[in-house]
């Protein structure tokens, strides 16, 4: 061997044992992934249909590890020794009657309890549409709520030897990899109209497909798209370094409520604010917490409004204080992306449409789209058909006047992979690569559209 070789077969061991990830088999012993190896999931090796809710995961960190997951209704706990791949999905099905697949989990990050609220609003409708395949960020569906988990594989990343430096590119910010604290929830004068999850957090099932209003009924849509953007407006006046986040969300939720609306996030499947905070790595559904924006980040604010009885949605991401140059250019793209979709939109043009522009807008500034993550309808319903995905898809149908629905990518300086924190909604990216996300409530109308949500 020369010694060209011998170097790179020593570098490899030494980025093996410093940087190899964790694929999780929630009841066998696992040994650790390296890092230069594609990495596998367990959507690769159990039943997609399959769902699980869990209450804990232990994991032993050696060398070789220990996973164990325990049943969250019978606290049961999985034994079953490892097995060959073939064999491992009967080994787990002998243990528990349900199963869900969890996904990929990284070493260095706190591992992640998911649970039946997480994303779910994201996922209602199967996406099995979807032309190419997406990040798993699904979480068990609850029963009661009617919906099922859809069916998403895992994007498999042929990861090099070049990849652990790829951060190095990415420019100068604080990474997040967990959650501060986080206060207890604003309070909501009586005299304020909620929505029917106010209480219970489950929202009423919202229309079979995409809403055709009535002209009073888009006059509503106007008046709370209108109050979302003024809100977001007053955010943006006020943002500066060393604010918290969850001074943002005091701000928007007294904003609100001086209004007299709703916070439309607050309580909707669990939510415990009135807004989404994300910073840098942060994707979105970012909980505002105790941590103060420092000078050169970026954040994502995503203002929702319930206001005589219809939802108004809209999200802008900011450059706090001096941004390297590479953040300011993913900011440009993601709000590119966002605004070349919404040209194309009119009656007749395909849902799918918006999906391949943003794609290509992305692709044009070098930027990559986040596809777990879509657009929606939107009314009286905070969630609903249409679904908007960002990415290249076959959804079925076609833009009628009359259709309201948001147009919101997220792209990211890296990859596409994400993750869901252990609170349940944090989604960052796996590569700590700063995320940046645009949204508006769109309107279509005769001969093209209305941007409710435009800024004023």
């Amino acid at each position: 061997m020369n010694r060209q070789f011998v170097l790179m077969m020593w570098t490899r061991k030494i980025l093996q044992k410093m940087l190899h990830p964790l694929d999780v088999f929630p009841s066998a012993s696992v040994n650790f992934k390296s890092f230069l190896e594609t990495p596998r999931t367990m959507r690769d090796k159990i039943n997609y249909s399959s769902k699980l809710n869990f209450r804990t995961i232990f994991i032993a960190d050696d060398d070789v590890c220990k996973a164990t997951l325990i049943a969250a209704k019978t606290g049961r706990e999985a034994e079953c020794c490892q097995q060959e791949e073939k064999d491992l999905y009967q080994s787990i099905s002998l243990q528990f009657d349900n199963l869900y697949t969890l996904n990929k989990i990284y070493r260095r990050r706190k591992l992640c309890s998911v649970n039946s609220k997480t994303l779910l609003d994201n996922y209602k409708s199967p996406v099995s549409h979807c032309i190419r395949t997406m990040t798993t960020l699904s979480s068990p569906a609850a029963s009661h709520l009617l919906y099922s988990a859809p069916l998403v594989t895992q994007t498999q990343q042929n990861r090099g030897i070049w990849d652990i430096f790829k951060r190095a590119n990415f420019g100068s910010y604080a990474v997040l990899d967990n959650v501060g604290e986080v206060s207890a929830a604003q309070l909501v004068p009586s005299h304020i109209s909620c929505p029917p999850y106010f209480k219970t957090g489950e929202p009423s099932t919202p229309p079979s497909g995409p809403e055709i209003k009535a002209e009073w009924q888009v006059q509503a849509m106007r008046e709370a798209s209108y109050l979302a953007r003024t809100v977001l407006n007053t955010v943006g006046e006020h943002l500066q370094a060393g604010m918290a986040t969850e001074d943002i969300d005091i701000l928007v939720h007294n904003k609100i409520i001086e209004s007299g609306a709703y916070p439309s996030p607050l309580n909707y499947m669990g939510f415990p604010k009135s807004v989404c905070t994300s910073v840098n790595n942060v994707a979105c559904h970012g909980i505002p917490d105790d941590r103060q924006l420092l000078d050169g980040d970026i954040v994502s604010v995503d203002v929702t409004v319930f206001y005589n009885g219809y939802h108004g949605d809209c999200c802008e991401t900011y450059l706090i204080g001096n941004v390297d140059e590479l953040g300011h250019h993913l900011v440009r793209a993601a709000r590119r992306c966002r605004d070349e979709a919404i040209a194309i939109c009119a009656p007749g043009v395909p849902f799918a449409a918006i999906g391949a522009k943003v794609e290509q807008v992305a692709d044009q500034e070098g930027v990559t789209v986040v596809p777990c993550f879509i657009g929606h309808g939107i009314g009286k319903y905070f969630h609903g058909p249409p679904d908007i995905y960002h990415c290249y898809n076959n959804y079925p149908g076609t833009m009628e006047a009359g259709m309201t629905f948001t147009i919101e990518p997220i792209v990211a300086q890296g990859k596409e992979d994400a993750l869901i924190l252990e609170d349940g909604w944090t989604a960052v990216m796996l590569d700590n690569g700063r995320a940046a996300q645009f949204e508006h409530t769109v309107l279509i109308v005769e001969g093209g559209h209305e941007i409710l949500t435009e800024y004023h």
